[in-house]
């Protein structure tokens, strides 16, 4: 999937993503506000036709977080969505996706999604 446009994490959703999960604002990304970048830049993915993910049959099975180096407000990140894997187990899918966050560094983070799919009912 293409790079997203780079966006910058103000300080502002920074503090109220922080209030909101209950950490104290240090100006750091809290370890889970990746969550707010991430998942809209698989949407393209999501509601690509060709693709055929029926979100209404979507559940959210796993998030995994890895950085590789300290976020703060001001910095600039994409986000590069890749599909790691889709499994088809007992009728149903597993879609695995990740991606890659980086700044003006590079690879800052990488945020691993896994969707279960159930299977058509029919």
């Amino acid at each position: 999937m293409p790079t997203t446009e780079p966006v910058v994490l103000t300080a502002e959703s920074v503090t109220r993503f922080a209030e909101a999960v209950g950490l104290a604002d240090t100006g750091a990304v809290p370890p889970t506000y990746l969550i707010s970048l991430t998942l809209p830049a698989a949407d393209r993915l999501i509601d690509d036709p060709d693709f055929g993910l029926d979100w209404g049959r979507v559940l959210h099975r796993e998030q995994r977080f890895a950085y590789h180096r300290d976020l703060r407000a001001g910095d600039a990140v994409t986000c590069t969505v890749t599909v790691e894997s889709i499994k088809t187990v007992a009728g149903s899918d597993l879609l695995s996706l990740r991606t890659a966050v980086d700044d003006a560094q590079g690879l800052a983070a990488e945020v691993w999604t896994t969707l279960f799919v159930a299977g058509d009912p029919q």
